[in-house]
């Protein structure tokens, strides 16, 4: 999680609650479709931060796209409020600073690396979550203006008249960076920061398992982690069930465009096989 969390669909298969599996398919779009369904929805996994020789629209995926009436994202990124609510919940609680979490000469190093990877001083971030500080290094990294498939598709849905709404709001996610102690997360940046070869190799792997498509081997990854097996239900595996019945209530009402973190997908625990479980169809669009 710490090195990677920040970026993070031939055939029909039905499957019952006894037998649903991870997709082991590599594939980042996939048809839903099953019982209460009249037209077909999309899921999509995205990442947060590409470059944008990476956000290739391809055809499959912009018919998906377009045969959608709504569009939901993690966040509702429309909403004028999100800047102003997101600005307000960055900051940790008690006045918390993150000269108070390290050590005196850790926080030196990690200040240098930050500024000399960024060009921007780390006390303009101190009392920021640090794990949200982390979020800062990766487009460092690209070297490249980045992009997310979120700024896509929300104008793709304001081109088309569709609605945008959210998965979550900011309220949710800010509830899981409170659950990881700050001083774990304190650590973390730390870490990043001092390996940035270490932070850089992984960034660059899951990069290319994106591009890949590959799934089963972001699952991995993800397992990988030895701190996932700590904090990744809250991270990942909570958010997905929650996700799960809004998902499920609105397939049912009109042919909806899903788009979340692809590693929201893939795994036992992921939004695909939650959804499999619910005796939904989820078909893999193999789209190049």
């Amino acid at each position: 999680m710490k090195k990677w969390i920040f970026a993070f669909g031939i055939g029909t298969f039905l499957y019952s609650a006894a037998n649903a599996q991870a997709p082991a398919e590599k594939a980042l779009l996939w048809r839903i479709s099953g019982p209460g369904i009249m037209k077909p929805s999309y899921l999509f996994g995205t990442m947060h931060l590409l470059c944008p020789a990476d956000l290739k629209m391809t055809a499959g995926l912009e018919k998906a796209f377009t045969n959608t009436l709504q569009v939901f994202l993690e966040l509702d990124m429309d909403d004028p409020a999100l800047t102003a609510s997101l600005a307000k919940s960055m900051l940790m609680k008690n006045d918390t600073s993150l000269q108070q979490l390290l050590s005196k000469s850790s926080y030196d190093s990690v200040s240098a690396s930050f500024q000399k990877l960024t060009g921007t001083p780390l006390g303009l971030f101190s009392k920021v979550k640090p794990m949200l500080a982390m979020a800062l290094i990766y487009p460092a990294l690209l070297k490249c203006n980045p992009q997310g498939w979120e700024t896509v598709f929300v104008k793709m849905a304001k081109d088309q008249h569709k609605e945008i709404w959210g998965l979550e709001n900011i309220a949710d996610q800010v509830a899981v960076f409170e659950k990881i102690p700050y001083k774990l997360q304190a650590e973390m940046l730390a870490e990043s920061l001092l390996k940035t070869d270490s932070t850089k190799n992984s960034f660059e792997k899951l990069l290319t398992l994106y591009r890949e498509k590959d799934l089963p081997a972001l699952s991995a990854m993800m397992q990988e982690d030895k701190s996932m097996e700590a904090y990744g239900d809250i991270m990942l595996d909570d958010r997905n069930k929650n996700w799960v019945p809004v998902i499920s209530k609105q397939v049912k009402t009109q042919p909806t465009f899903f788009a979340v973190g692809a590693a929201h997908l893939a795994g036992n625990n992921g939004v695909i096989s939650l959804l499999r479980k619910q005796g939904y169809i989820l078909q893999p669009i193999f789209d190049k």
